[in-house]
């Protein structure tokens, strides 16, 4: 008898869009990355099981964190909410003057993420779902060597050649409507779009891995 694969999806609102995602999503409206990263962790120890697969689209990196114990404390989200995009303006303004510290916590988190994966003997794949990232926004920054550690595991598809959303879009995948004077990178797709998404992380898997991925 087959035994099923066990899938599992972290992720933002584009992740939670994505209705027919085949497995455990714990994707959340307003996540931030960080929190894809505890909730996963949080997940598999908690519910002591290992999914065979595991699924990381990194939303904006600009966003984080904040714990109020008193508010919240409920399982695997423990007392986290939020940030929200005030707290941009009113915090993150004031502790960094670029996207250097966005990015280098990111390229950080993703090295020791990815290594607790392999530890765990969990097969993953990680990349950009509405960053479209660019070098040259961090052209001339010293500290972040790490990211050769990033662009060296084939498990993270190139954070600087290909973005979740903007993939849907340049192959004709449809989002809702009141998304439409967004740039393409941000806007939400329809739940059909994400076929597209899951035909190239399935093609992507099997070249670059030489892995298939059971859907089913």
């Amino acid at each position: 008898m087959r035994t099923r694969m066990t899938l599992l999806l972290n992720g933002c609102s584009y992740g939670e869009v994505w209705k027919d995602f085949p497995g455990v999503n714990l994707s959340k409206s307003g996540g931030s990355f960080i929190r894809s990263i505890r909730t996963t962790i949080e997940w598999i120890v908690r519910n002591k099981t290992k999914p065979n697969y595991v699924f990381i689209p990194i939303t904006n990196v600009a966003r984080f964190e904040k714990s109020y114990i008193m508010k919240q404390n409920i399982p695997v989200e423990g007392s986290y909410v939020n940030s929200t995009p005030e707290d941009y303006a009113t915090y993150t303004s004031k502790i960094s003057d670029s996207c250097y510290m966005d990015y280098d916590y990111a390229f950080m988190n993703i090295i020791m993420f990815s290594s607790w994966l392999e530890q765990q003997k969990i097969k993953y794949l990680i990349w950009d779902q509405c960053n479209m990232f660019d070098k040259k926004h961090i052209h001339g920054f010293n500290g972040m060597e790490k990211l050769k550690l990033v662009e060296q595991n084939n498990r993270i598809i190139p954070l600087f050649k290909f973005c979740g959303n903007q993939y849907m879009y340049e192959k004709k995948g449809k989002w809702i409507d009141v998304d439409s004077n967004h740039e393409p990178s941000v806007r939400h797709y329809h739940n059909e779009s994400y076929d597209i998404l899951k035909d190239y992380l399935h093609q992507y898997a099997k070249e670059q891995l030489n892995e298939t991925i059971d859907w089913n």
